[in-house]
């Protein structure tokens, strides 16, 4: 499944990473960077990216990249959805719940 996660700010520098089954140098990201650059605005990057040895699969919120790093094929929505989950854990973490909803929910007012 997911073998790390990066989280890359508009920047470009990635100041978090957590590695679950192995870890995976920083050096893999600089496809996404590669894709990053070809891209004419941050919304333009592709979700998925293929390397050689693994695929990079990422979602762009709040003018931060969560960038998951796998080996093996995997049902693509299912790690984004994961990723989003992981925007929305931090974003209630530290904001709170009127704010979650505020973003989640279209009826709340």
């Amino acid at each position: 499944m997911i073998h790390s996660l990066f989280l890359i700010n508009s920047s470009g520098d990635i100041f978090l990473e957590k590695h679950w089954k192995s870890v995976v140098s920083r050096s893999v990201c600089d496809y996404f960077f590669e894709a990053q650059e070809r891209a004419t605005e941050a919304e333009n990057v592709p979700p998925v990216i293929p390397t050689p040895h693994h695929y990079l699969l990422s979602v762009y919120r709040h003018k931060i990249f969560f960038v998951a790093v796998i080996q093996t094929e995997v049902p693509p929505l299912f790690v984004i959805e994961f990723l989003h989950r992981v925007v929305d854990t931090f974003q209630y973490y530290y904001f709170g719940i009127s704010i979650l909803m505020q973003h989640t929910s279209p009826f709340v007012q």
